[in-house]
């Protein structure tokens, strides 16, 4: 066995005994949903009809834990990292609503059997005995958690919620104009907008600008998660300043930074794409606080995982 692997395997049940203990084995609290008691199936329900649409197969859909568990509350998050899971045990919510994959991949789960040739898109998740994976679905298991990604159907209301609440949290909901994204903030240096940005976002070491720092900004648009490349060459020209949560390297941020070098006066930040969906998410547990009645809601923060030595 791989040494790290080995040394993570260890670390696993130093993760898992403390925060089981601390829940009280919350798993083994909970029967399966009877009369009297909402299911996360029941719940999911509420959320799908309220939502509306057709909710066809997509990336939606129940990943970990026993849908059938009665509700005791609902966690909303861009991630839902062991970090995440560990707060939503402890404050008791056991039904969390994650944005990205929880388990490192678009199947949310063990990889299948790779197909033959090719390069393709990359892994489809990882393999089902990976030590990490593993201890993952166990505290989720032990911990009587249901996890549910509720990415497609929130991403498609026609309010844009993701963007709403990035404008919210960066206190730009009221300087909005025509176009999806777009917002005259009061000037500021693209120095001082960023600053901001990393103070209101808690951002530690995971953004990055590309650009003319001392230029002057006023028109902004927000693209939180991933930014497509033709979003960013049909709109790059018509504003100051693009964030966005992450771009593929070679094509968008080096077409910022040529762009710099031909005296254009713009900037491009990325924040990171978990960071900038948390508003987002923020957003939903407001929604849900009013959409289904009876059951809490919060907000449980990924936060920034990035460090820089500098």
């Amino acid at each position: 066995m791989n040494p790290q692997t080995k040394a993570v395997s260890r670390r696993r049940f130093a993760l898992l005994a403390p925060s089981c203990a601390a829940a009280g084995f919350l798993a083994a609290q909970l029967p399966i949903s009877g009369a009297g008691q909402v299911s996360a199936k029941e719940v999911v329900g509420q959320i799908q009809d309220k939502l509306g649409g057709t909710w066809p197969g997509g990336l939606d859909g129940f990943k970990a834990g026993n849908a059938d568990l009665p509700v005791t509350g609902i966690a909303t998050t861009a991630m839902a990292t062991l970090d995440v899971l560990q707060k939503a045990a402890k404050a008791k919510l056991n039904l969390i609503l994650t944005h990205e994959p929880t388990f490192y991949g678009r199947q949310d789960g063990p990889a299948p059997p790779p197909a033959p040739g090719g390069r393709g898109r990359g892994p489809a998740g990882v393999l089902p005995t990976d030590p990490v994976y593993q201890a993952k679905r166990e505290f989720i298991e032990k911990n009587g958690l249901v996890v549910f990604r509720l990415r497609d159907q929130w991403v498609a209301r026609p309010e844009k919620h993701m963007t709403l609440g990035l404008a919210e949290t960066l206190g730009w909901s009221r300087y909005a104009v025509a176009g999806e994204g777009l917002y005259e903030i009061p000037e500021a240096s693209a120095e001082e907008v960023v600053a901001m940005v990393r103070r209101k976002l808690g951002l530690k070491g995971g953004l990055r600008a590309v650009g003319d720092r001392k230029a002057r900004v006023k028109r902004v648009m927000l693209q939180p998660g991933l930014m497509a490349v033709a979003t960013m060459w049909k709109h790059y020209h018509e504003v100051d300043l693009l964030l966005t949560g992450e771009v593929r390297e070679w094509e968008c941020t080096f077409y910022a930074a040529d762009m710099f070098s031909a005296g254009e006066k713009r900037n491009l930040v990325t924040v990171g794409r978990v960071a900038s969906e948390e508003p987002g998410m923020q957003a939903c547990a407001k929604w849900l606080t009013s959409a289904i009645q009876g059951v809490p809601a919060k907000w449980l923060d990924a936060g920034d995982p990035y460090w820089r030595a500098i």
